[in-house]
């Protein structure tokens, strides 16, 4: 499936068209985020995977009187590599606010005992 952002124009004029409109948009199948755009919010952004817009706009014309399907967008991410096999810094550990950085030494090996 791919990946794509889905933009509504809709009557959404009070917080209870915003809810309706919100609940109708989220059980849809394949939808991963709901956002309101728009000077007045009266733009829904629907981002998912494999997501009807026509029936999803026909849905809430039904319920909210007025609702125009103004664009479907294919997302396409980039994936950066990045290489850190020589990196001293292996991971990193703790909350948000009090992170620590874990440094691993990996001793030469000599062959012998190195407790002796």
């Amino acid at each position: 499936m791919m990946k794509q952002k889905i933009t509504i124009e809709a009557n959404i004029w009070c917080d209870k068209c915003r809810s309706k409109a919100m609940k109708i948009a989220a059980v849809e199948d394949g939808v991963k985020s709901v956002a309101f755009k728009g000077p007045r919010r009266d733009q829904i952004e629907i981002i998912g995977d494999g997501v009807d817009a026509a029936r999803l706009a026909k849905l809430l014309r039904k319920k909210l009187g007025y609702a125009d399907l103004v664009s479907v967008e294919e997302i396409t991410e980039k994936i950066e590599k990045v290489n850190n096999q020589n990196s001293p810094f292996r991971g990193r550990r703790g909350c948000y606010h009090h992170e620590m950085e874990l440094r691993f030494y990996d001793p030469p090996s000599s062959g012998g005992c190195t407790i002796m």
